[in-house]
Order: C-alpha cells, then structure tokens, then sequence
C-alpha cells in the first residue's frame, strides 16, 4: 500500500513538497550559522534527522517523484560544483606535507576495510558495507553513492550507512578533541597549532555566540553571472559524461574499465578536475560554487531523512556504526604512525584523518572549530582530492571483496 496515501501534503504535490525540501535546507542552515549545538550536529545532520521525523509522522510521503529527481539531477550536478576550485596543481603546492599526509590515510582507510572484511567477512552485506565505506572514508557521501552506481548494492544498505554514517563522523569529532587534549598525543607528535590557538583565542568570537559554520561560510561577494556560468558549466559536464559513459557500457571493454569509465560520477570527476586543473583561473574565478553545490547536497540529504525506513537503518545501522568506527579508528592509527615518519605536526594527521572519513567541508570545520587556521584551506584541498581518487579505491576493495558490478 502507498504511504502516500495517508500523509499531508501527497507524492503528486510537486509545489508543496520541493517548499519543504528547500526548506529544510535553509532551517538546518540558518541553525547551524546560530546555535553552537547545531553547528556541532552539522546542517547535513539536521537535513537528514527533520526529513526523517517529516516523513515518519505522516506530514510527507517516504517517496515521490520530486525526491527521484533531486537524486538524479540536483545531487549529480552538485558534485561538479564542489570540484570547480580542485586544481591538482595547487593542492600540492599548497598543502606540503598533508597532500603526502592524506595518501597514508587512504591506505590506512584500505587497510581497515580489509581488516575489518577478514574478521566480519562472513556477516551478511559486510562486503557491500565496507565497499562503501571504502570509498566514502576517503573521499565522502558523493563516493559512497558513486558506488552504488558501480556495483549491486542491496537496497537498504547504501541509504542506511549514509544516515547512520553521518551520524557517527560526530562521535569521531569527539575522539579527535579528547585526543587533541591529551598526554599521550602531545607526547607522541609535534603540535605547534594547538599550542598557537591556546594561546589566540578570540575572546570576542566566543562571547558573540558566533559558530565556526558562520564563519567558514560566512557572506561571499556573488554575482548572477557567477551563478549562470557555474550551473551552466555543470550541467554541460554532466551532460556530456553521460554520453561518454553509456558509449563505454555500449563498446563492452573489460569489466575493470566499464566501473572505472561506465558511471557518470567518475567520469564527471575526472572531466571537472581535469578542465578545473588547465583552466584553473577560469574555474577558480567562478564565485559561489561551494555554496551551490553544499545546498544540493544538502537537499539530497533531505530525501535520504525522508526515505529512512526505520526497519531497515536497525537492520543495518548496528554492524554500520561497527564498521565505521573500526575503518575510522585504523585510519588514525596509521595515519599517526606515518605523521611520526614524516615528520608531521599532529593537527596535521587528525585533518588528514578527517579530511579522508569526513570529506572536505569536515575538515575544514574541524580546522575553524580547533582554531587552527593555517589548515583551513588544506584541509579542504586535500578533501577535494578525497573526492577524486576515493571513487577508485572504493573499485579496488570492492573487486577484492568479490562485490558483483553493476555491469
């Protein structure tokens, strides 16, 4: 039986339900820039726990074809938007010993994903779980979907790990702060940040109630011709990464080159990155593209709240919240061991770390929240590439695991 049937406002009402989508989306924004909780929980969060209460309570259908559409074009032209500043050039030049940093992490991703599939291998979903996990611990959720677009995830599994995954990046927040305050990580790694924001903190900022979401997306100058060329453009990759990508499926090369060049988000990854690389003046000129693509993305968050089936997140939010930790934890733990061999600063390998679980706008509201403003951009770069190669590493451990391709 349709549950759209019983709710409020019905599946067909195409007004109604974008009003409530987008508005979802300029609440959990407009409580993340005001309320310390709420920048705290993140607006990802927020967008993902109202659409959830919404739908359950009867106010708005769990599916419509409103909510399709914003996975299968809000969502896909977002990605591209938050890739326009990725110039491979300037994330090495800039980010040192961190660009370098966050490879290690992405192996230490690797390496938890493998250990835990060897203790949990005979869990049923475990291979999936951990094959989105892989991706998405190195990059972020644009990688856990991109996988779900190579391989036959089994229905529940990706929308329940996005949601519940979401959730646990706030627990790794919280260990990455106990460990920021502790002996054991000041006497094991050089930690001069720390030691500079203790000493730097700005009195006035904490008294103003102002949060580090205010300050990371604080006003920008935008104009329309900014707006018209960045959702052109866009579009235009999209577009054009769907006809290379159907015309690779159709040629039937190898299987390995149909997941790497048959899905439209690797092949938009690759086209923007390389087009944001040689013509990065241009690209990086264009204002408003991470505001752009962070509001998609946070209206795609909107309909995974809504689709949340309660059934099927404690079928597999319980062994999800397992797996993470797990990845997360071996990451940190090869992450520091590689920043102890390179030489790196600690705040140096807990922005890799987050940078690789967490994606880039984590990174960098881990670097505003810490106060440690040198690794803001960094930390955003190098997410930026997380996005880049997360898609591959995911490919990898899922033909490891045995995963079956979409193809």
């Amino acid at each position: 039986m349709d549950n759209s049937n019983f709710t409020l406002i019905a599946g067909d009402q195409t007004i109604l339900l974008w009003a409530v989508i987008i508005g979802i989306v300029a609440l959990a924004i407009t409580l993340e820039q005001r309320f310390r909780w709420a920048s705290a929980l993140s607006a990802c969060i927020i967008c993902i726990i109202t659409g959830f209460i919404l739908s359950n309570i009867g106010l708005i259908p769990h599916s419509s074809a409103v909510f399709s559409s914003i996975g299968s074009v809000v969502l896909v032209c977002s990605i591209p938007l938050l890739l326009f500043k990725v110039d491979v050039k300037e994330i090495i030049k800039s980010s040192g010993k961190l660009f370098i940093l966050f490879h290690v992490a992405a192996v230490g991703t690797m390496v938890g994903v493998l250990i835990t599939w060897l203790i949990f291998s005979s869990w049923t979903n475990a291979e999936y779980l951990l094959t989105i996990i892989g991706a998405g611990s190195i990059g972020g959720t644009v990688n856990c979907i991109a996988m779900g677009s190579v391989f036959q995830i089994p229905e529940g599994v990706l929308e329940s790990y996005i949601v519940v995954g979401n959730f646990c990046l706030g627990g790794l927040f919280v260990i990455i702060r106990m460990l920021d305050n502790s002996k054991f990580m000041k006497k094991t790694l050089f930690h001069p940040s720390v030691d500079e924001a203790a000493a730097s903190i700005d009195k006035e900022d904490l008294t103003s109630g102002k949060t580090m979401a205010a300050s990371f997306w604080g006003g920008k100058e935008i104009g329309i011709k900014d707006i018209a060329t960045a959702l052109a453009l866009t579009f235009l990759i999209v577009g054009v990464s769907g006809v290379i990508a159907k015309a690779v499926v159709a040629l039937n090369p190898p299987e390995i080159i149909k997941q790497m060049f048959g899905s439209v988000y690797l092949i938009m990854t690759l086209l923007t990155v390389i087009a944001a690389t040689v013509f990065s003046k241009f690209f990086g000129g264009i204002r408003g593209t991470m505001e752009l693509g962070n509001i998609g993305l946070l209206m795609w968050f909107c309909t995974v709240g809504i689709a949340g089936d309660l059934v099927k997140i404690i079928k597999f939010g319980s062994i999800s919240v397992v797996f993470f930790f797990l990845v997360a934890l071996i990451n940190l733990a090869v992450t520091m061991v590689g920043g102890k061999l390179l030489k790196c600063t600690w705040e140096e390998v807990a922005i890799a770390n987050q940078a690789a679980v967490g994606g880039p706008p984590t990174a960098g509201a881990m670097a505003v929240a810490f106060g440690w403003n040198k690794l803001i951009i960094p930390g955003i770069l190098v997410g930026l590439w997380g996005y880049i190669i997360g898609n591959y590493f995911g490919i990898f451990v899922g033909n490891i695991m045995g995963v079956p391709s979409l193809f």
